[in-house]
């Protein structure tokens, strides 16, 4: 059985722009995989994100460069297409996250299994948060308007004005919160002074509060913290998780960082063999990565799996996300199709 693998780029338009404490966007460009045996089509997604790797132009040029190895790969096994995947492509993750997916796709059209039934996951899963960019606190009342049906809102922090953002934000609702900030407080001082604060707002944990070098810090921080701590710099791939223990309570697996479902299924076993609590992430992603990682959604302690529903046009549609609950279906492989 031969292989065949097309590839193309779209544009992504979130409804606000997505803020974070080192970067401000309105849209981003993805690149989007078919990978097809002739009667049936694996999709996949790379969503590049500028922290850990180069652009999706790049990834295009990695794609021509490599097509006659990617067609070589097994669509069963799965242990050994990630470390080629890996050793192709060690330069961006997303691509790998991209292949790994729409190999993974492919095999559940082939076997007409769900993903999610092949993981031995279950289709209930927690609440998924609904996440809030850093804004102008003008823009604030109408993002929360936006967020109206979500019970739990995620918030990014890391400015010089968070006390105003948190302030504007409990003007408008008093949902339960979880707070990123990022890598965006540099001191463990103000770490300290921030943990301790947002600890009177109902924040539910604290999501990277330093930059991933400074994890020493992050460990003193967390002797001090009244509110759990969650990786996400710091956990990027399988092989970082062991060096967290003593610095977070919390792992947050994102398939764009990590490389795909094979890798993030280490990293849930991982997370369960050091006793981490697991939370489910993305970046701003189509319906294409949201459904992949869904796959594994009841085995995560919390979920921000909301990366498609912050679009005003994803251009495919799987998962459904209806205020926060995410119900997966039992379609073969991740459920996906072109809207």
């Amino acid at each position: 059985m031969s292989l065949t693998l097309n590839w193309s780029i779209k544009r992504i338009t979130t409804k606000f722009e997505f803020k974070i404490a080192r970067s401000a966007e309105s849209y981003y460009d993805v690149v989007i995989l078919e990978l097809s045996d002739g009667d049936n089509i694996g999709y996949g997604e790379a969503a590049p994100c500028k922290r850990y790797e180069v652009g999706p132009e790049a990834v295009l040029g990695m794609l021509t460069d490599k097509k006659d190895q990617i067609l070589t790969l097994s669509i069963e096994d799965h242990e050994n297409r990630q470390s080629a995947l890996e050793q192709l492509f060690p330069d961006s993750y997303s691509l790998q996250a991209a292949l790994d997916t729409a190999f993974w796709d492919l095999y559940g059209k082939q076997t007409g299994i769900a993903l999610w039934r092949t993981f031995g996951a279950q289709q209930k899963m927690v609440l998924s948060s609904y996440t809030i960019g850093i804004s102008d606190l003008s823009v604030i009342p109408a993002k929360i308007e936006e967020a109206a049906p979500y019970p739990i809102l995620k918030i990014k922090l890391g400015t010089d004005y968070d006390h105003d953002i948190m302030r504007a934000i409990r003007a408008e609702t008093d949902k339960v919160l979880r707070v990123d900030v990022n890598e965006g407080w540099k001191t463990l001082d103000d770490a300290k002074r921030g943990a301790e604060w947002l600890a009177q707002e109902n924040v539910e944990f604290l999501e990277q509060p330093m930059p991933a070098d400074q994890l020493d810090d992050i460990a003193k921080l967390r002797e001090f913290s009244p509110l759990p701590l969650v990786a996400d710099e710091n956990s990027v791939r399988p092989e970082d998780i062991p060096g967290l223990v003593g610095a977070y309570d919390g792992i947050n697996i994102k398939l764009m960082k990590c490389g795909g479902l094979t890798n993030a299924r280490k990293m849930v076993d991982l997370s369960q063999k050091h006793e981490f609590d697991i939370m489910l992430g993305c970046m701003v992603e189509t319906s294409i990565g949201i459904s992949a990682m869904s796959q594994l959604g009841s085995f995560a302690r919390w979920l921000d799996l909301d990366g498609n529903v912050l679009l005003s046009n994803d251009p495919y549609q799987g998962v459904g996300n209806d205020s926060g609950t995410i119900m997966l279906s039992d379609l073969p492989g991740l459920g996906v199709s072109p809207r």
